[in-house]
């Protein structure tokens, strides 16, 4: 084995590794029990790199999440396209109709709506190709939740852009949970051609932002954002493993949560180090595809007789580093601050596991 090579103490007492899940989501959620699908849109954020990260999604979480991968013009044909659900067969290909230009993001997302919602799904989770998902315990949380139930779960932000009360929605980077109630609802709101919903009646600021419009539709109707948290550590993340974990994100993230009303604990000041994610975290996002990789290894390591010298020497070997590897929102490990190198270590070598049909509570997820 490796030495220690970490002197400095971290800021708080290490958690112990946990036993690495052994299971596959398909284990946690079997395919007769209920039909899900990732819908995986495409990101703003550095588009010529997206063919690499959905091929990492496809190498890494992509079919065991069932990613189906939303795009214009063409796709990576290795991939069968989406016609309908199916236990297996994924990553799949979802071609948006070239009446559908990529900046009518609005009426992009209704349509993909309505084709996973005729697919007869009980769940659709909602993401984009810069987002990575821990896929057992995605499964795990889908698991807990009643598809009879209108709900729209997530990471929930705030902003006060003129409104009072603050407007709340859900972050479409970290994913965001529709139930089969849910997808009858806005089918209900697109057939009487409700302007609140409506992508017809978007503005072009809108239309760049189409979960906004999703979510003023799903609050005219009673449906609004819930605290996922567990003990006030998130499930959903918006940023990738070191931001989140070093509590090195941005200052617009953490206006987002000024005016949150959730209240046990208060959503403002966000946690990091140890109390920063649940250990059945769901996703992260601002993950570029080398990071996908390394972190699906990572959750499939034991790491419960390794040392901190181990452990860190792991990540330096198998974690991106350096601008090639890195995309541009991606932080690299802190090596020159121990504290924080300490917090990331142990987020994702001792904190995170992957849910196992053992491991997943039995009781049904009460959200609020």
């Amino acid at each position: 084995s490796f030495d220690d090579d970490d002197p400095s103490p971290a800021p708080t007492p290490a958690p112990a590794p946990r036993p690495r899940g052994a299971a596959s989501a398909f284990d946690v959620l079997p395919c007769a029990a209920r039909k899900y699908v990732t819908v995986v849109l495409p990101s703003v954020v550095a588009p010529p790199a997206r063919p690499a990260r959905l091929r990492a999604i496809a190498s890494t979480w992509g079919p065991e999440a069932r990613a189906v991968f939303v795009g214009h013009g063409h796709l990576p044909k290795e991939w069968p396209n989406f016609e309908a659900w199916t236990c297996d067969g994924y990553p799949k290909n979802l071609l948006v109709p070239a009446t559908i230009t990529d900046a009518m993001g609005t009426a992009r997302l209704e349509w993909v709506l309505r084709t996973v919602s005729a697919a007869g799904v009980d769940f659709a989770f909602m993401a984009n190709d810069h987002t990575a998902i821990l896929a057992p315990n995605l499964a795990c949380f889908l698991k807990r939740l009643d598809p009879a139930a209108a709900l729209y779960a997530g990471h929930a932000l705030a902003q006060r852009n003129g409104k009072q009360p603050p407007e709340v929605f859900n972050s479409g980077a970290s994913g965001y949970v529709l139930t089969r109630a849910t997808l009858d609802l806005l089918e209900a709101a697109w057939a009487a051609e409700d302007p609140t919903c409506s992508a017809a009646a978007a503005s072009k600021w809108l239309q760049g932002n189409p979960g906004l419009v999703l979510a003023r539709c799903l609050a005219s109707r009673g449906v609004t954002p819930v605290d996922t948290r567990v003990a006030g550590r998130h499930v959903f993340h918006a940023f990738g493993p070191v931001r989140t974990s070093t509590g090195s994100v941005d200052d617009w993230y953490r206006r987002m949560h000024e005016m949150l009303e959730f209240s046990d604990p208060p959503a403002h000041p966000l946690p990091s180090g140890a109390a920063c994610c649940d250990g059945h975290t769901v996703s992260f996002h601002y993950v570029e595809a080398a990071e996908q990789v390394a972190l699906h290894a990572a959750l499939r390591e034991d790491f419960r007789d390794a040392s901190n010298g181990d452990r860190d020497k792991w990540l330096r070997q198998h974690w991106p580093s350096g601008t090639r590897n890195l995309g541009g929102y991606e932080h690299a490990i802190p090596e020159n601050d121990p504290p924080k190198r300490a917090d990331f270590r142990d987020l994702v070598t001792a904190t995170l596991a992957l849910a196992t049909p053992a491991s997943c509570p039995a009781e049904p997820l009460v959200l609020t």
